[in-house]
């Protein structure tokens, strides 16, 4: 069973990208396989939260209008039940709270993404996977995160650095 759930984001791909990469690597991923500013890999292991019994997750970036699409396409084995859109919702949280801003659901067909990845040379984006690189809008009130020491805005809920929660 595949399911494709797109998402846009009005940040840049690179910020995009990296906020994926530290979401995959720090809570949602297994076996994590990534080609640099097009696509990231990972398994599911079998949830009872997503009703998943496996599977695999291939998240596919391009710059869209002024921002970055991304297409999340399930690959789940169990056929009936699986709460692909829950996963897709909490993965996508965690990403809005690392770049400070929310994407949006949209319709996009998966072939203007494979397109795309066809086109770009994979060395295009440099992204650290620990780390990004995006700078949310400077506000009046900066504070540090307690665990890496970084700026943050008092209003982020989580450390665009390491991505513990805030508050």
């Amino acid at each position: 069973m595949r399911r494709d759930v797109v998402y846009y984001y009005e940040a840049p791909l690179n910020a995009v990208f990296a906020a994926f990469v530290q979401a995959a690597n720090q809570q949602f991923g297994k076996n994590c396989k990534i080609d640099q500013g097009k696509t990231i890999s990972f398994a599911l292991n079998y949830s009872f939260k997503y009703n998943m019994n496996g599977g695999a997750v291939t998240a596919h970036f391009m710059p869209y209008q002024n921002g970055t699409a991304v297409n999340l396409r399930y690959s789940v084995v169990q056929l009936f039940g699986a709460r692909y859109m829950r996963h897709a919702n909490d993965l996508t949280g965690f990403v809005n709270g690392l770049l400070h801003v929310s994407g949006s659901v949209i319709e996009l067909p998966v072939q203007q993404f494979l397109d795309y990845e066809a086109q770009t040379p994979s060395a295009g984006v440099q992204v650290q996977s620990e780390q990004s690189p995006y700078v949310p809008p400077q506000t009046a009130q900066t504070v540090f995160c307690p665990h890496c020491d970084a700026p943050i805005s008092a209003q982020a809920a989580f450390c665009p650095r390491c991505g513990s929660k805030q508050g």
